[in-house]
C-alpha cells in the first residue's frame, strides 16, 4: 500500500460526509465522461470510493445524483416508524408509560408482522439501542424523560392532581364516543390457589393455637382467572389460566358458563393469552369502530404494549384507557369490590372441599369447580353498579371523592 494511498484514505476518514451533493454530481459527470478514472474523481472530489461506485451503478437505495443521505436506510419505512410514534403518543394518552424496552419491541413485532428484512435481536426479540436512538432523533416530538421513582409514587399515592389527570381523559372520551354504562368495561386479574387461603375465624379452645393444622397444605398451584364487567353488570364470562404443559378438558370442569380456559408455563397471563382474551371480550361485546366500548386496564397488564393487541383493539373499537398505578383501590371496580367477596367465596368453598375429602390433595383440576361455585355469588348486578358508582366511574363523577380521600 502506497504512501499516497494511505494518505487519502486517512483524509477520506477524516473528511466523512463532508463532501457535497455538488461535488458528487460533478464526480460522476467526470467519471461518466471519460475525464478520468474512478479512483482519481473519488480523490479530486473527496468522495469515498464505495459511494462513488454505488451511485454510479444505481445500488443506493435512497438517495440518488442530485440527494445526498448519509447512513444506513432504517429498517421500518417511514410510515410504519410514523404508525409506531402516533401508538407511543396514543398510549402516553391513555396513560400507559412506554420505556425504552417496550419501544423496542413494538418495532421488532412490526417489522416481523409486516414481514420486514431487518437485523433486530431475533433472541431477545428487540430493535437495537442504536435503531432506538436514531429513531428518537427522526421524531423530535418525541423525548425520553426520567420518571419518578417507585418510592415517590407510593408516598404520593392517591392524589388530588393524578385522579384528576385520570378524569379529564375519562370524560374526554365519554363525551367524544358518548358512551354509557354498556359500553364502559373494567377488566382485571387476580390469583387462586390450590391451597387453603386464608381461612375463616373459628371459636374453640382459648390455649390451642390452631383448632385443625390439617385443614391446609403449605405450597399450592397457581391459577389466575381474568375477570371483566361492565357499569351496567354485564358480566364476560371469565379466562381461567393454569400452570400446566398440556391443555386437559378435565380442568375447565364446574367453570362458570362461557369460561375460556387457557394454560401457561406460569399461570400467567402473557402477550399472546391478553390477545385471545380480547378476542372473547370482542366476540361478547361486538364493538367497532363505529360503536367502540372503553376498556378500563391497570398498570399490572404490561402485556397490553404489543403490536397484535393494540392492532386487534383499534380494528375491533376497543379504546384502551389506563388506571394510574397505586390509585387501583379507589378507580378500579373489580379491585375495589369484586375480587375480595370471590377470594372469600372460593376459599369457602376450598374448604368444604377439604371437610369433605380428608384424605385427598387438592390440585388444579379442582380449581374450575370451586371457583363455579364462588363466581355465582359474587357476580351480582348489585355489586357491579355499585362498585362503578363509588369509583366514580359510571356515572362519571370526579367529585365522589371528597377532601378526606386524599388527606394522606
Amino acid at each position: 500500500m502506497t504512501s499516497d494511498f494511505v494518505n487519502y484514505r486517512m483524509a477520506v476518514r477524516g473528511n466523512y460526509g463532508k463532501w457535497s451533493s455538488t461535488e458528487l454530481a460533478l464526480a460522476l459527470a467526470a467519471f461518466r465522461n471519460g475525464n478520468c478514472g474512478l479512483n482519481e474523481c473519488a480523490r479530486m472530489y473527496n468522495i469515498p470510493k464505495a459511494t462513488l461506485k454505488r451511485h454510479l451503478e444505481n445500488r443506493n437505495l435512497r438517495a440518488n445524483d442530485r440527494v445526498k443521505i448519509l447512513g444506513r436506510t432504517t429498517f421500518l419505512p417511514k410510515e410504519l416508524e410514523d404508525e409506531l410514534e402516533a401508538i407511543i403518543l396514543i398510549f402516553e394518552e391513555r396513560l400507559f408509560e412506554m420505556t425504552t424496552k417496550d419501544i423496542r419491541k413494538l418495532a421488532f413485532q412490526i417489522a416481523e408482522r409486516g414481514e420486514i428484512r431487518h437485523r433486530f435481536n431475533k433472541e431477545t426479540r428487540m430493535a437495537g439501542k442504536a435503531w432506538y436512538y436514531s429513531f428518537m432523533a427522526r421524531h423530535t416530538q418525541l423525548s425520553q424523560r426520567q420518571t419518578e421513582s417507585t418510592s415517590t409514587i407510593r408516598a404520593r399515592g392517591f392524589n388530588r392532581e393524578r385522579v384528576d389527570g385520570f378524569f379529564n381523559i375519562l370524560e374526554k372520551i365519554v363525551d367524544k364516543y358518548k358512551l354509557n354504562g354498556y359500553r364502559i368495561f373494567n377488566v382485571d386479574e387476580s390469583a387462586l390457589m390450590t391451597v387453603q387461603g386464608k381461612p375463616q375465624k373459628i371459636v374453640g379452645y382459648k390455649k390451642r393455637s390452631q383448632a385443625d393444622p390439617s385443614a391446609y397444605g403449605d405450597k399450592g398451584v397457581n391459577t389466575t382467572i381474568v375477570c371483566c364487567v361492565s357499569a351496567s353488570s354485564f358480566y364476560i364470562p371469565p379466562m381461567v389460566i393454569f400452570k400446566q404443559k398440556y391443555m386437559a378438558p378435565e380442568l375447565g370442569v364446574g367453570a362458570p358458563s362461557g369460561s375460556l380456559i387457557q394454560i401457561s408455563d406460569t399461570g400467567y397471563i402473557n402477550s399472546e393469552l391478553f390477545v385471545l382474551w380480547l378476542k372473547h371480550f370482542h366476540s361478547m361485546v361486538q364493538s367497532s369502530p363505529k360503536m367502540p366500548v372503553l376498556l378500563l386496564l391497570d398498570g399490572n397488564v404490561t402485556h397490553s404494549k404489543n403490536i397484535d393487541a393494540i392492532t386487534y383493539a383499534r380494528e375491533s373499537g376497543i379504546i384502551l384507557l389506563q388506571v394510574p398505578g397505586h390509585t387501583t383501590h379507589r378507580l378500579q371496580p373489580l379491585d375495589d369490590a369484586f375480587f375480595k367477596p370471590l377470594q372469600t367465596y372460593y376459599t369457602l368453598a376450598q374448604e368444604q372441599w377439604l371437610q369433605t375429602n380428608v384424605d385427598s390433595t387438592m390440585t388444579p383440576f379442582h380449581v374450575s369447580g370451586l371457583l363455579g361455585k364462588a363466581y355465582s355469588h359474587v357476580a351480582s348486578a348489585g355489586i357491579a353498579e355499585k362498585a362503578f358508582r363509588s369509583s366514580g366511574l359510571w356515572p362519571v363523577n370526579r367529585h365522589i371523592f371528597n377532601d378526606h380521600y386524599f388527606a394522606a
